[in-house]
């Protein structure tokens, strides 16, 4: 976990394939260059439609498929991007950028083991890419391996050294292995080149509120949150300032301001509650502490799981209940990350790929990997449950005659299941939608 919380930026170059052409050429090369053209101009569907029949007439078509691979990242129609960047690089493997898009599209999807598998790949082949060396150096980051990172940033602000981006995100790096004077070294280096960079900013005024030096503090946060007004955490810790400076009208405008960003934040709920109540108003002072009590307790039985997984690292179970609690609150990002975790510590965890598969359908995500997942899990243990969870993912893809398959065979399987018989009326009112 980011220590405070901290805040980076992440790096995603998204580049198209080009190829030289001429006039005379070939259906398949026009209609690859008009693709190309529509590109440039932000027509995207009318580049699709050209690069689909270029990839029809011609199958074997990489820099085609490459393209169509990177518009579809662009659109964030990840399975379709993945399903064309993948095809590309076995016609062609030396398209580096389109490897780079899809080293790109695992980091987007959070996949950071195979993103950063691609971009160790790329590093051998092109050593000296700025693009590859911040893509595997914020693949890292996001993957919390903190040194990795490090030298990655390092290395990338050896080949552009005021890129004032890669100097916060490496400061942050530096905060996370608690290593405060690089990171005060990098904060200031960043903001000697790029004074309103809202993160560094933040991130620096968060180190000075925290050593207690409010008055370098106060003016870093002051200039974080005018640049970026939705840096919840930099106008959080704004408050906290204003709270030791005695300024509770202040603070509690803050906390306020903090809550309408982000509705559970535990912190801001408590002190705006005891700024509220040194401004004598009481009522709305005990409203913010019961909705602390209540942010707490949830606060705590993640608290709970999280200390599980660290007295039994290697327990796919506990990674799965976690799961299970943080998609109870709607945090369905790091609900997935905790089931991917307990697959990685065993691949044949039925439940957790159940659980993954429905979360992924949930978002609209990786359709495909969700069909894979449930009926993976079923031929581990069929359990009914999974036949739905199934029949939802070849209902979300579009595949109605196997949703309905599934579906009816869990019904067979447990017939007083109501939500077997609400999946059914589902995909059974889609088909009335359609005619």
């Amino acid at each position: 976990m980011f220590r405070k919380g901290l805040s980076f930026a992440v790096f995603f170059f998204v580049v198209f394939v080009g190829i030289a052409w001429d006039v005379m050429a070939q259906a398949p090369q026009e209609l690859y260059a008009r693709g190309m053209q529509a590109v440039r101009q932000g027509r995207y569907q009318q580049a699709l439609q050209n690069l689909q029949r270029a990839v029809t007439l011609q199958p074997d078509y990489a820099e085609a498929h490459a393209a169509l691979g990177t518009i579809y990242l662009q659109l964030s129609d990840f399975p379709a991007s993945e399903k064309a960047l993948t095809l590309a690089l076995t016609i062609n493997p030396d398209l580096i950028q389109a490897e780079a898009n899809l080293a790109v599209l695992y980091t987007k999807t959070k996949r950071l083991d195979d993103a950063i598998r691609v971009y160790q790949n790329l590093v051998q082949k092109s050593p000296e890419s700025l693009q590859v060396r911040l893509g595997i150096a914020s693949a890292y980051q996001q993957a919390e391996q903190f040194p990795e990172a490090i030298e990655a940033y390092l290395e990338s602000l050896k080949r552009s050294p005021n890129l004032a981006a890669a100097m916060t995100n490496l400061a942050s790096c530096y905060e996370a292995v608690e290593d405060d004077e690089q990171a005060v070294r990098y904060y200031k280096a960043a903001l000697a080149v790029a004074p309103n960079l809202p993160m560094a900013n933040g991130n620096l005024g968060a180190i000075y509120q925290e050593q207690g030096e409010l008055d370098k503090a106060l003016p870093l946060l002051e200039t974080a949150i005018r640049q970026n007004p939705q840096f919840t955490a930099a106008r959080y810790r704004l408050g906290l300032v204003l709270t030791k400076k005695r300024e509770f009208q202040r603070a509690a405008a803050e906390y306020q301001r903090v809550i309408a960003q982000q509705r559970d934040h535990v912190g801001a709920y408590y002190n705006l509650a005891q700024a509220l109540f040194r401004l004598k108003k009481r009522e709305e002072g005990k409203r913010a502490m019961d909705a602390y009590h209540r942010l707490n307790e949830i606060a705590q039985e993640i608290d709970t799981r999280e200390r599980a997984i660290l007295m039994e690292p290697s327990n796919p179970v506990q990674q799965y209940r976690l799961g299970l609690v943080y998609a109870k609150y709607g945090k369905i990002t790091e609900a997935i990350s905790a089931f991917q975790a307990a697959l990685k510590l065993d691949g044949d965890a039925h439940y957790a790929l159940n659980g993954l598969a429905r979360l992924y359908i949930l978002q609209k995500i990786q359709l495909q990997d969700a069909v894979a997942y449930a009926e993976k899990a079923f031929h581990l243990s069929p359990a009914p449950q999974y036949l739905q969870t199934l029949a939802l993912a070849h209902f979300r893809i579009g595949a109605r005659e196997k949703a309905l398959k599934a579906i009816h065979t869990a019904i067979e399987m447990e017939p007083e299941n109501e939500a077997f018989q609400q999946t059914l009326t589902e995909i059974q009112e889609s088909d009335e939608k359609t005619k």
